[in-house]
């Protein structure tokens, strides 16, 4: 699990890849959009407008979802709910971009990049 002892703080986010533990992708196709749906809101146009906390992403054709750590801070029941769907769904984690990268400010709660290897990443 994510456990603040080992969250780096230079880290602002982590990816939840669509793709299973034991290697299978992840269905339906849309879970992340499904997911991110949790914090959206509908702009003045109708559109869907994704929380800067949790949003889609596809990175090498594999769906996956953004996640910042502060999430944790800004909304505690959100952020367990988020790691109760990795956790039951048995998906893969990996860190993502460092607090520069993300364009984070402030401190945020974070994990090490050693945990973008499957085998360290402890979920």
């Amino acid at each position: 699990m994510l456990d603040k002892k080992d969250r780096h703080p230079e880290l602002a986010e982590f990816v939840i890849q669509g793709i299973t533990k034991d290697g299978h992708p992840f269905r339906p196709s849309n879970w992340g959009e499904r997911l991110s749906d949790m914090l959206a809101t509908t702009g003045k146009d109708g559109r869907i407008v994704y929380s800067s906390y949790v949003r889609p992403i596809v990175i090498q054709g594999t769906p996956s979802v953004v996640v910042r750590f502060s999430l944790e801070q800004a909304d505690p029941h959100a952020f367990e709910l988020i790691k109760q769907f990795v956790v039951t769904n048995h998906l893969t984690v990996r860190a993502g971009r460092n607090r520069l990268d993300a364009g984070a400010t402030g401190i945020f709660p974070t994990i090490s990049m050693d945990r973008r290897h499957k085998e360290k990443n402890g979920w």
